[in-house]
């Protein structure tokens, strides 16, 4: 078998290999057929060898005519098998493959055919006397027969056949030649056949063993290399670091991600480093397990071979063994995990830190009050809780924005910070809410409430000095809530809660003071946790009426519109004030449920008004909205919703938003507003007049009216301040080309005023009081 022919037989057993449609036996009968194809050329050459020379030896006992015929069979066999062949090995190795069988039974035919050429012999080459030369038939004969059927061996029933059509021949010639030698001769020829058809056959199954066990091999050995091949990829491109190292420690074999690991250039800068040179003790014994047969493992910093930096990785290390079982090394598998430890501690800073300020947060804060509280004994000294709340911070922060209202928050807790003890424990609640956990105090509630105010002192001391915002300096003061304990009857939330309602009644004094909790202070806490339930409960049980207060055109004396207001019905304590009720839906966030009440109750009663009228017959009606719930995100989507589903019009509806509110975010109002103002809404800026920077934002907002709060028209009459104020207001909007409404009017004399003034709409008691709905379509 030359190397073209190995060649073609390993391409094709790859081919085979790889091909999973191809089963064990189709791979088998490839390897028949390269088997005997391959040894096909010398069979060849030696049948035409063997004619020329048969028929050379014949030549004085046998007539020309019969060798000539004889000749011309074998040479036109040799031939059309030499053509075979030559296609054979014209054949892509994909066909051959595929085509097996097909080739076989090709092979199987013509050597077939071969046998009769040669059994033919029997006819045409033995001549009728000279046992010599007819000796000499039979030798060759059983010489190409010999060689033909060693090659046949691996496929018995092609065996038998070719010696029956080879064999058959001389054996009837040699019976009917009626001479007693012949017949013993022939008896010698059976007996002869069946020894080398026994021969071949035990040869055969030699044969067939060994491709089978080569089938066998070269799986094995193909699936071997595959499994090395992926082994080695997944080595060298694993997502973890992998390296071997041997009994001293060295490392003897790395792959690419631990060398990026440790930051070198190639795996050399790594090889026969030595682990002892990492100072971790940990790591160590984690690669020496592996000697005692057992695994290792290890989380934690790990220290990189390159430079000597430290990651946190998981590392495991198990046993690496010799071809005896021994123990002859070891193999790491490490993964950095430095970013997800990383990114866990961040989250849990995140959970126990304030972001803005890095000071604790409420969480932990209440945690370590928990804490102090499970350890502490009775009649203990007495511990303190402080809430601090900056005063006017809110307004800070409508004013120079968020951003900068963190760095002063920044400048704040630095100040603070510089006062705290460190057994004390100073967190940041919520927004501009500090709070200070004093641990120790004294066991005399009286030296302890002298001790905490001294405390608070010093802190507020700190404040004394002004802080700079934005270039301009800014003097601030906040208001404190304290609570004393001794004992851990009371729990930490409930703690918290104290302070902040003794830092409210500190702030209802006077602001920048300090007030200790007194058990008074909860029951107004409790009542105000009443008036919000209350009002949840008027939401669901239909409590609430919408009361309508006419907003009149000075000049005309003629109602052009009205105000939608909130009135609350309670079952029991009759009417309730909204200045009672208000204040608190706006702290606990009730608002918007009671504002998206107001406007699904007001546009229900627009329409029907509507359709009793036949047309609007008013200008507008006025809606309040709190500024908490008009920048809420899907403010507009929802107004619309309710808009459509009652059929109102946009353009009846007017919008009242506070000035101060507006101020709060002035960026997102103004884009709302105009968004409103396309779908034909309008817009009116109510109590205007009392804020600081009016007049400065008034340009940017496109409104349709401003409202001058009563607190400036009450007493227009008397003060020429207030005159001055809101002769001013109006022509600041006459130049904006707004409408002023003045709000609070009550006696004629104001209204007169006003109408000097050139004020284009009043509302107020004078003109008419708040009704519900009914009352106002009679006054219509």
């Amino acid at each position: 078998m030359d190397h073209k022919d190995n060649k073609i037989e390993k391409n094709s057993f790859e081919h085979a290999i790889d091909n999973t449609e191809i089963s064990f036996e189709e791979r088998l009968s490839y390897d028949k057929m390269v088997f005997y194809y391959i040894s096909l050329p010398i069979m060849l050459i030696g049948n035409l060898l063997g004619a020329l020379l048969l028929s050379a030896i014949q030549l004085e006992t046998v007539d020309l005519y019969s060798i000539g015929i004889w000749l011309l069979v074998s040479f036109v066999m040799f031939l059309y098998r030499f053509y075979h062949y030559y296609q054979f090995r014209r054949e892509s190795e994909a066909n051959k493959l595929k085509n097996a069988n097909i080739w076989l039974d090709k092979y199987y035919t013509n050597t077939l055919l071969s046998g009769i050429v040669w059994g033919s012999s029997a006819f045409l080459m033995f001549p009728e006397s000279g046992l010599l030369n007819q000796m000499t038939v039979l030798f060759f004969l059983f010489a190409i027969g010999f060689s033909a059927m060693g090659i046949l061996a691996s496929k018995t029933d092609l065996l038998l056949t070719y010696a029956l059509v080879t064999y058959a021949p001389i054996l009837m010639r040699l019976f009917f030649m009626e001479d007693e030698l012949y017949t013993v001769i022939a008896y010698i020829i059976l007996a002869l056949m069946l020894i080398m058809i026994l021969t071949a056959n035990y040869y055969g199954k030699v044969i067939n063993n060994a491709l089978d066990n080569r089938q066998h091999f070269m799986t094995i050995k193909h699936t071997h290399e595959k499994l090395k091949e992926r082994f080695f990829s997944l080595f060298e491109r694993a997502p973890v670091g992998i390296y071997y190292y041997n009994p001293s420690l060295e490392l003897q074999d790395v792959n690419m991600h631990f060398i990026h690991m440790n930051k070198v250039k190639n795996k050399d800068a790594l090889l026969d480093t030595n682990l002892h040179e990492i100072s971790n003790a940990q790591v160590i014994e984690a690669h020496q397990e592996v000697f005692k047969g057992k695994t290792g493992n290890y989380r934690g910093p790990f220290e990189i071979l390159g430079n000597h930096q430290n990651l946190y990785v998981n590392l495991s290390t198990v046993p690496m063994l010799d071809s005896e079982g021994n123990v002859a090394g070891g193999i790491t598998i490490i993964d950095d995990i430095t970013n997800e430890v990383t990114a866990k501690e961040e989250v849990l800073r995140n959970a126990y830190y304030d972001m803005l300020t890095n000071i604790p947060n409420r969480t932990l804060f209440l945690d370590k009050l928990k804490v102090h509280l499970i350890n502490v004994k009775q009649d203990d000294a007495y511990a303190a809780l402080l809430l601090l709340d900056i005063d006017h911070f809110k307004k800070i922060n409508e004013t120079y924005g968020h951003d900068l209202g963190d760095n002063l928050l920044k400048q704040i807790v630095k100040r603070i910070y510089g006062t705290i003890n460190s057994q004390d424990i100073f967190a940041r609640i919520t927004g501009n809410k500090f709070a200070i956990f004093i641990p120790s105090l004294d066991s005399d509630k009286t030296l302890s409430k002298e001790m905490a105010s001294n405390y608070i002192n010093t802190v507020q001391n700190k404040f004394i000095s002004p802080f700079h915002l934005s270039g301009q300096e800014h003097h601030l003061s906040f208001s404190t809530g304290i609570v004393l304990f001794n004992n851990n009857e009371i729990a930490a939330y409930d703690l918290l809660k104290r302070s902040e309602t003794a830092m409210y009644e500190a702030k209802k004094d006077a602001r920048g003071t300090h007030k200790f909790y007194e058990s008074i202070m909860s029951q107004e806490t409790q009542e105000t946790l009443m008036v919000e339930n209350d009002i949840h409960k008027a939401i669901k049980n239909d409590e609430l009426i919408v009361y309508y207060q006419p907003q009149m055109d000075i000049e005309k004396n003629k109602i052009i519109g009205a105000e939608a207001l909130i009135r609350w019905k309670h079952p029991e304590k009759g009417f309730i004030s909204p200045a009672l009720f208000i204040p608190i839906a706006e702290e606990s966030g009730i608002i918007i449920k009671l504002e998206e009440w107001i406007i699904d109750r007001a546009l229900g009663e627009i329409k029907d008004l509507t359709q009793r009228f036949g047309d609007f017959p008013l200008n507008h009606i006025a809606l309040n909205i709190s500024t908490v719930h008009f920048l809420q995100p899907h403010f507009v989507e929802k107004l619309m919703l309710i808009l459509y589903k009652h059929g109102v019009k946009a353009e009846w509806i007017e919008l009242e938003l506070t000035e101060s509110g507006i101020m709060r975010n002035i960026t997102d109002a103004a884009k709302k507003i105009k968004e409103l103002k396309s779908f034909g809404f309008t817009f009116a800026i109510d109590d205007f007049g009392t804020g600081h920077s009016s007049l400065s934002y008034l340009k940017e907002l496109p409104v349709n009216i401003v409202k001058i709060d009563q607190f400036f028209i009450k007493n227009i009459c008397e003060s020429k301040g207030d005159a001055s104020i809101v002769e001013a207001v109006i022509a600041i909007a006459e130049k904006f080309n707004f409408k002023v409404l003045a709000e609070g009017v009550e006696d004629e004399n104001t209204l007169d005023a006003l109408k000097e003034l050139k004020c284009d709409i009043y509302q107020g008691y004078y003109g008419h009081r708040p009704m519900p709905i009914s009352d106002f379509e009679e006054l219509l």
